[in-house]
């Protein structure tokens, strides 16, 4: 049980009842200090005397705002207080808003009023228009400085991320702990800065009986070698508090990670030999696609053509046009091929095969 009329002084190793010192004039052996550990009793036995009551109801009236000879100053702190109180849930609102749809933050400038202040200021100054508080604290705060707390600055909408981040987290694993057995999907993935990410996603099935995939986090990856990755897999388990020896499956790609002789498939059974290997089915499926349509000459003309047809009219805006009108506006238009995946052959062939004539 807490109780908050107790300190506990280190240096000395005894806990007080610091109401005491305050209003009381009687000596009891709380006062003095305690650490009979072994009779803790004594505790509830003086929560119910006569005077650590009076002195828990001087305490109350001490700390009424209108008995304080500190009142005015204890006033300004709870207007500060209430102040900050009602900024916090609109810039926090803001913050989930653009992190839910994945939208960046930040532009070139972190200016109010400036059109290139990013997506953060521009809906905190859009919100504003219509919030009478918020436009006040525009007022007073905006471009204020980094010396000056506002809400407003790149740093607080970060740590607002990150903290927004690790609820996230805890809830998944959380549920992961509740479902007590998953399996984990990883790949990399190259980004437009050319930096190669490890993409962490576990599956499980939650207290609804619906199986559910839930993205964990990104690893930049600067090497690519099967213990490496291993260890990266095991360190995001080890640091998100997840039992490896709970794991019932996992699935990956690249042959350095799915080779069952030294790749991470292979290691990690080594560590839970219940960890079985499922390859991802949509993914081979579509490498299937695609390598029935290179099998023959036939299929392999078919498909250039079709690749050719879409390159004569995307080249100019104009010949765009003409094949648009053409066609018509509830007519399937033509897709470019891809070389994994087999959904854009598809796309295209159906476009042909209802918009050719």
């Amino acid at each position: 049980m807490r109780r908050k009329w107790l300190i506990y002084s280190e240096s000395t190793g005894l806990v007080f009842w610091y109401v005491s010192k305050l209003f009381s004039s009687c000596q009891v052996s709380l006062t003095i200090g305690l650490n009979d550990w072994k009779n803790i009793q004594r505790l509830s036995e003086h929560e119910g005397s006569t005077s650590h009551k009076e002195c828990i109801s001087a305490l109350c009236v001490f700390g009424r705002q209108t008995e304080r000879l500190d009142k005015s100053l204890a006033a300004q702190i709870e207007d500060e207080q209430d102040y900050w109180r009602n900024v916090l849930p609109r810039v926090v609102s803001v913050v989930k808003f653009l992190a839910s749809r994945g939208l960046p933050f930040r532009g070139r400038d972190e200016k109010i009023r400036s059109n290139y202040n990013g997506n953060f200021l521009g809906i905190i100054e859009l919100l504003a228009q219509y919030d009478a508080f918020l436009a006040d604290h525009l007022h007073m705060f905006g471009n204020a400085g980094g010396d000056t707390s506002s809400y407003l600055s790149s740093g607080i909408f970060n740590e607002f991320l990150q903290l927004m981040a690790r609820h996230v987290w805890s809830t998944i694993v959380a549920e992961v702990s509740s479902a007590k057995y998953y399996s984990i999907i990883v790949d990399s993935t190259p980004d437009i800065t050319h930096l190669d990410h490890l993409v962490f996603v576990v599956r499980y099935v939650n207290k609804t009986k619906v199986p559910v995939e839930r993205f964990l986090k990104f690893i930049v990856m600067e090497e690519h070698d099967a213990e490496r990755l291993t260890n990266n897999v095991i360190n995001i388990l080890k640091d998100l508090k997840i039992s490896i020896h709970n794991r019932r499956g996992q699935s990956y790609n690249a042959s350095n990670m799915a080779g069952k002789n030294s790749g991470v498939e292979a290691r990690i059974k080594n560590l839970n030999p219940l960890a079985h290997f499922v390859p991802c089915s949509a993914h081979s499926l579509n490498l299937v696609g695609s390598c029935a349509a290179e099998c023959c000459v036939n299929a392999i003309s078919f498909f250039r053509f079709v690749q050719n047809l879409y390159n004569f009219f995307a080249v100019s805006t104009h010949w765009w046009k003409l094949l648009t009108n053409s066609l018509g506006q509830e007519s399937v238009l033509l897709k470019t091929l891809s070389i994994t995946r087999w959904s854009p052959r598809w796309e295209a062939v159906r476009a042909l095969r209802t918009s050719y004539r």
